[in-house]
C-alpha cells in the first residue's frame, strides 16, 4: 500500500488526528506492513518491546494473565494500537497478543519512529501515554515500581499518583508519587519533577519531607518518600474555623523553620499551601511538594515569564510575572496564618484571575480588627508577611521565628506560649553496656529531636570508674 493510501489511514486513529499531512506523510514512510493468520501470535509474554502496531484489519486478542495464571482477555480492531505499552515504559510483554479468527494486518512502527513522533508531538504523546496508564489498569495495575512493592494506593492528582510501598530489604512503608504517564512527554512539568528529587535529596531537616529514592518504571519518573501519617493542614483550613494561637503558632513556627532552612541552603519553595504540608497526630509538621523550587538566584529577569504557583496564596511579584525570591514563601506563609488565626480565606474572588488580581491591589484586611484577642506578635507577623512589595515585606528569619514563637531569640516569648518543664535522665550503666546504652540514647534523643515542642540539651558520656559510668540527657 502507498504511504499517501496508508497516511490516510492513520488520519482516521485516534491520537493520530491531530497530526499534520506532513507528519502522517513521514509517519506513514516509516511504517513496516504486516500480516497474521487466524491463531498466530504478533508478541509473547516477557518479550522485549521493540516496536508498536496499529491493526489495519482484523481482530486481535489480548491476554493478560492475572494471579493464579487465570487469562484476562479483551480484543482489539482497526485503528487500536497493540504494543504501546511495552515500547514506552521498556519494561517486557506483560501479555500474549495473537490474531483471532480472521486474518489481521497491521502497520508496525519501530521504537525509534515512535519517540521521535513523542518528542515532536504532545498531543500525540498525552494520548499514547494515557493508553500506557489504562493498559496498566487492565493487566492488573501497578503492583511493583523498581525494587518497592505496592501496598495500596494513596491519592491521586492530575500530576500523579501516590501509592504506600514497601521496601523489600528494610522492611520499611514508604510513599512512591508516581509522575502521570500524560506529563512525562512535557518536558516542563517532567523537568520539575525530577528538580523535586534533586532539591529535597538535599535538604535534611525535621520538618520537610525526606526523599529516598528516585528512578524510572514503566515509562515514568517516581520519587520515593518517607510515608507521612495523619491529616494534611488542608482540612484545618477547609474546616474555616479559627485555631487557637498557641496551636495556629506551633504549626506556623515549624512551617517557618522548614522555609528558613530551606532558603539557608539556596532554595525557595514557591507553592507553599496547607495541601504541602502534613501534621501527624503529634503535631509534626512536614513541608512537602517541592516541585516549584528553585535555587534563588536562578530567577531571570529577562524574557517572557509564566505566573507558577496556587492563585489563593499567590505573592503579588508572581501574579505580575515579576522575578521573585524566597519572599514570595512569607508572603504564603503570611495568608496561611492569616486563615489558621481568623478562619476565613484572605481574599474571596470568582476565578483564578480575580484572585490574582485582589493580590496585587486589594490591602489585606487586619487580622486584629477581625479577631481583637490575637496576640501581638502573631498580628505584627500577619500585617509584616502580607506586605505588598517585597522589599517592605517582614524577611528576617529570625524575627519571624521569634514573633511565631521559636528560634533564638524566643526566650522573649508571648503571651500564647506554654511555659516549659525540664527533666533530667540520668543512666547509670556498667562498662559492658556502653555502646547499647549509646545507641538506646541517640535513638531517644533522635525521637525528642522530631518533636517541636522540646529543646534537648545533653552532655557527652562521662569518663568514670573502671566499673560504672554515668550519662546525663
Amino acid at each position: 500500500m502507498s504511504a499517501p493510501e496508508i497516511a490516510s489511514f492513520l488520519a482516521t486513529v485516534q491520537g493520530f488526528e491531530t497530526l499534520s499531512a506532513e507528519a502522517l506523510e513521514r509517519l506513514a514512510t516509516a511504517a513496516a506492513e504486516a500480516s497474521f493468520e487466524p491463531g498466530t501470535f504478533l508478541m509473547r509474554e516477557g518479550d522485549p518491546g521493540e516496536n508498536m502496531h496499529v491493526v489495519r484489519e482484523g481482530e486481535l486478542e489480548v491476554l493478560f494473565r492475572g494471579e493464579g495464571g487465570h487469562p484476562t482477555v479483551f480484543r482489539l480492531g482497526p485503528g487500536d494500537l497493540v504494543g504501546e505499552m511495552a515500547l514506552l515504559s521498556g519494561e517486557p510483554r506483560r501479555a500474549d497478543v495473537r490474531a483471532g479468527e480472521q486474518p489481521v494486518r497491521t502497520y508496525v512502527f519501530d521504537r525509534a519512529t515512535v519517540q521521535e513522533l513523542l518528542d515532536e508531538h504532545p498531543k500525540v504523546a498525552g494520548f499514547l501515554t494515557r493508553i500506557l496508564g489504562q493498559r496498566l489498569e487492565q493487566s492488573g495495575g501497578i503492583d511493583r515500581v523498581g525494587k518497592y512493592r505496592i501496598l495500596s494506593k494513596l491519592g491521586e492528582g492530575t500530576t500523579g499518583q501516590v501509592f504506600r510501598a514497601l521496601h523489600p530489604g528494610l522492611g520499611r512503608t514508604v510513599a512512591v508519587k508516581v509522575l502521570a504517564h500524560s506529563l512525562v512527554h512535557q518536558a516542563r512539568f517532567r523537568d520539575r519533577f525530577l528538580e523535586e528529587a534533586r532539591t529535597v535529596a538535599g535538604l535534611t531537616h525535621p520538618n520537610i519531607v525526606q526523599i529516598y529514592d528516585t528512578g524510572s518504571a514503566y515509562g515514568t519518573y517516581y520519587l520515593v518518600m518517607e510515608e507521612l501519617p495523619g491529616a494534611g493542614l488542608a482540612e484545618l483550613v477547609d474546616a474555616g474555623e479559627a485555631l487557637e494561637p498557641a496551636r495556629a503558632a506551633r504549626i506556623l513556627s515549624q512551617m517557618a523553620q522548614a522555609l528558613a532552612y530551606a532558603h539557608q541552603q539556596g532554595f525557595a519553595h514557591r507553592d507553599v499551601k496547607p495541601a504541602n504540608v502534613s501534621i501527624d497526630e503529634r503535631g509534626l509538621v512536614k513541608l512537602m511538594d517541592f516541585g516549584l523550587a528553585l535555587p534563588i538566584e536562578d530567577e531571570d529577569e529577562s524574557g517572557p515569564r509564566t505566573v507558577d504557583g496556587t492563585p489563593r496564596y499567590i505573592a503579588p511579584e508572581t501574579a505580575r510575572g515579576q522575578p521573585t525570591d524566597g519572599r514570595v514563601d512569607i508572603y504564603a506563609l503570611g495568608v496561611i496564618a492569616f486563615e489558621l488565626l481568623v478562619g476565613r480565606p484572605l481574599f474571596e474572588a470568582a476565578t483564578p484571575v480575580e484572585m490574582l488580581r485582589a493580590h496585587v491591589r486589594t490591602e489585606a484586611p487586619d487580622p486584629q480588627a477581625l479577631r481583637p484577642q490575637l496576640p501581638e506578635p502573631l498580628v505584627r507577623f500577619i500585617r509584616g508577611a502580607l506586605r505588598k512589595d517585597p522589599g517592605e515585606r517582614l524577611s528576617d528569619w529570625d524575627e519571624i521565628l521569634r514573633l511565631l514563637g521559636s528560634g533564638p531569640a524566643a526566650s522573649a516569648g508571648w503571651a500564647g506560649a506554654p511555659d516549659t518543664i525540664e527533666e533530667v535522665l540520668r543512666i547509670r550503666y556498667r562498662p559492658g553496656a556502653r555502646e547499647h546504652v549509646a545507641v538506646a540514647v541517640e535513638g531517644l534523643l533522635t525521637d525528642l529531636s522530631s518533636v517541636p515542642e522540646v529543646d534537648v540539651l545533653h552532655g557527652k558520656l562521662k569518663p568514670g570508674a573502671s566499673h560504672e559510668e554515668e550519662s546525663e540527657s
